[in-house]
């Protein structure tokens, strides 16, 4: 199997913490180069990779390391403005959320794609995450059933003030934090049918309730927001045949149904099983960023569409337009100061 050659793109603490540490446990790539507008930061990569090329301007880095694939960890404009940068120059793409600030950016990006030819990816790593991928699997299974209603409890307690310059504090957090959730709703959902949403205010803090329809039948609902003391993530999956499959904080999975044939006491009792990552599991691949990251290089190799491309996340961001549309006043309940505590900067001017 060919090496794929890798430039990383903004060495912040989603690359150091998460993406090499991935990309080292991934077989038959190459980190070539190492690109971020304060050079010093390379060096955190140069530690592990003795001899790769450093740079602080993107151009140079791909005209000069010649990558077959450039992965960036940036805020939202620096993702839109690299990814057409490499896929002019006949490069796949791979960036962290959220590949840009809105809809409309997000259509560019994917007609360029589709123009050049290349592959795409985004990393939604919930949807690539050991007990949402199980999830999946009870789904798809024959005995479950067809999905009803999905309930996603999305809890955080930040940003609370707007990111990366933007000048909305709702934008800032559905692309920060409840991206994921939305995403989750199209992985399981289906084709979009309607979009319902309520967001309440409360100084500098906010709560969402986005319901979604969708052709399948199903319903999703969604509650999220920044009003919470702490980080929390459950999942509840219904189906038509009154089956309920729990996820509780992105780990342990329960999965009741009305009857189980098989017990001893017979068809009438009901039935509750459970599951969780084993306890060999690599954190990377649990978490999804491994896996992510090995399906985008292999659709590569196979020429192939990767799941988590541009186009995928157009559902997602429909939903995002809407929510904002829709509650265009609570921008200004909510406004603060600009911030970008969430995104580790990177100079527009080491793109171009």
């Amino acid at each position: 199997m060919n090496s794929l050659k890798i430039g990383l793109v903004g060495i912040g603490a989603q690359t150091r913490e998460n993406i090499l540490p991935s990309l080292l446990q991934t077989p038959d790539i190459q980190i070539v180069a190492a690109c971020d507008g304060n050079l010093g930061r390379t060096d955190h990569v140069r530690r592990h990779i003795p001899g790769v090329a450093q740079f602080d301007n993107v151009l140079t880095m791909i005209d000069k390391a010649k990558p077959d694939a450039v992965i960036a960890a940036c805020p939202p404009q620096a993702h839109r403005d690299i990814a057409e940068l490499a896929m002019r120059k006949g490069l796949h793409i791979f960036v962290e959320k959220p590949p840009c600030s809105n809809l409309a950016e997000l259509q560019e990006l994917v007609a360029t794609a589709n123009e050049m030819g290349v592959v795409t990816g985004v990393g939604m790593n919930f949807r690539f995450a050991r007990p949402i991928q199980h999830l999946r699997s009870i789904r798809e299974g024959r005995d479950f059933g067809s999905i009803a209603h999905v309930q996603i409890n999305h809890y955080a307690s930040k940003p609370r003030t707007p990111l990366w310059g933007m000048n909305s504090t709702l934008r800032s957090f559905l692309l920060a934090q409840a991206i994921h959730s939305i995403d989750l709703a199209m992985v399981f959902g289906g084709q979009i049918r309607d979009i319902r949403s309520e967001v309440q205010t409360k100084s500098d803090s906010l709560i969402a309730e986005i319901n979604i329809g969708f052709e399948s039948g199903t319903t999703v609902s969604i509650l999220t927001g920044t009003m919470f003391p702490y980080f929390e993530f459950d999942m509840k999956i219904i189906s038509d045949k009154s089956s309920m499959v729990q996820l509780d904080n992105l780990w342990n999975i329960t999965l009741h149904e009305l009857d189980h044939a098989t017990r001893t006491g017979g068809s009438d009792k009901r039935w509750r099983g459970s599951w969780q990552p084993g306890p060999l599991d690599s954190g990377y691949a649990r978490s999804g960023y491994q896996v992510e990251l090995e399906r985008f290089f292999h659709a590569i190799r196979t020429g192939t569409r990767f799941e988590a491309d541009f186009a995928s996340l157009l559902p997602t961001y429909e939903v995002i337009e809407s929510v904002c549309g829709n509650t265009a006043q609570v921008d200004s309940a909510v406004m603060q100061p600009k911030s970008v505590e969430a995104a580790e900067p990177l100079a527009l001017s080491t793109i171009s």
